[in-house]
């Protein structure tokens, strides 16, 4: 099964660009530094490229045992 992507193309995201460092630019094997929202022909969808926003974590002090307990 093949990720689709349902986001704008954007170099950002793109096998062929590399980040640099220090700048909001990419580095493009086919057009050289360009802005990271930068869209050429050559467009390929890299899934590791995204930035993965993690789950919080849970808070487990306002629990107590009582409310894990199944007696009434």
């Amino acid at each position: 099964m093949e990720y689709q992507f349902d986001h704008r193309p954007m170099c950002k995201y793109c096998t062929n660009a590399k980040p640099i460092p220090y700048t909001e630019d990419v580095l493009c094997k086919r057009c050289g530094a360009v802005p990271e929202t930068h869209v050429c022909k050559k467009f390929k969808y890299n899934l590791l490229a995204r930035d993965v926003r993690r789950k919080k974590g849970l808070d487990v002090t306002k629990f107590s045992a009582e409310d894990f307990s199944l007696d009434d």
